[in-house]
């Protein structure tokens, strides 16, 4: 049984070196969550649509290496496996994308398998995810609305791209689709843009109220404060060496869903997922310095 499936846009990365060059790399918010997670010991499936392509070919070869079941994955002879390029910076980033039109971006509900969607203990989407493309949002809404109903867990990273989409789209999108979620993980950037709110416990509150029972909102160097039910917790940030910011809250999210779903204890999780998060800001690049299990143990054990 698969314990997380993510479902988005992966997209092959290039990363600006100080020289100037790129470095290849890979990227994409739900998949890199999808890698955070299966580095932490879960069993995760993705479920997207690549080109039949090279960069296709280099994704699923990527997932498989890192235990990904890909059985969810279609491949679409007629469009390309999406690309960006990044400008590193350790308080922020630069991103160039070249996804229109992309494989992923022409995915449709009738596509989806719900019976295999919902074997799944939790589904994973973003707000990227919902970003893309019109298509792409009704397959991700009507996955969510299949877990919901089947009583499964629902993650929603707000993960906000105003590149994709104007504010008010946004805005109305996420928190309708809040409604099917049962936890939700945003930033204080995020949340300023769609709710208007500037402290944590507010924000928290705010989409408690919409449905989710679970709420992680990121605070950068201030760490992360965790609503559960009723219960409020500020999960502090752990150690760090910043060299780039690239992937971090996508790997905070899927180690929390990871080790929440193992633990059963949403601080626990929490407090593992920022150590992911750390490991992560304090490497090049979306998934290579994303931490294993092992790694997240020895740091507990310090």
């Amino acid at each position: 049984m698969i314990d997380l499936l993510c479902l988005g846009e992966p997209m092959v990365e290039f990363v600006r070196q100080k020289d100037g060059s790129y470095l290849q790399g890979y990227g994409g918010d739900t998949s890199n969550a999808a890698i955070a997670a299966a580095r932490q010991g879960a069993k995760v499936g993705y479920l997207t649509t690549l080109g039949k392509d090279r960069f296709g070919d280099a994704m699923t070869e990527l997932w498989d290496k890192e235990g990904i079941d890909t059985s969810g994955v279609g491949r679409n002879p007629d469009a390309p496996t999406g690309i960006y390029f990044v400008d590193p910076d350790p308080e922020g980033r630069y991103f160039t994308y070249y996804r229109n039109g992309s494989a992923a971006s022409l995915m449709v509900p009738e596509g989806l398998d719900l019976s295999a969607i919902t074997s799944a203990k939790c589904l994973h989407v973003s707000g990227i995810t919902l970003a893309v493309s019109e298509s792409m949002r009704a397959t991700a809404l009507a996955a969510m609305d299949a877990m919901r109903d089947a009583g499964q867990e629902v993650s929603l990273d707000t993960n906000l791209r105003l590149k994709l989409w104007d504010i008010d789209t946004a805005r109305d999108v996420t928190i309708a689709a809040m409604v099917s979620a049962s936890i939700a993980v945003t930033s204080m950037d995020d949340a300023e843009h769609l709710t208007g709110l500037t402290k944590a416990e507010e924000v928290a509150e705010f989409y408690r109220q919409i449905g989710p029972e679970t709420v992680l909102v990121t605070m950068g160097a201030d760490g992360c404060l965790l609503r559960h039910n009723e219960d409020v917790t500020h999960i502090p940030p752990a150690a760090a060496n910043p060299v780039d910011s690239t992937g971090a809250g996508d790997s905070f999210a899927g180690a929390f869903l990871a080790w929440g779903l193992e633990l059963g204890n949403p601080v626990e999780a929490a407090k593992r997922a920022a150590i992911v998060a750390a490991g992560t800001v304090s490497g090049m690049g979306a998934v290579a310095p994303i931490p294993r299990r092992e790694d997240v143990l020895a740091v507990l054990t310090e």
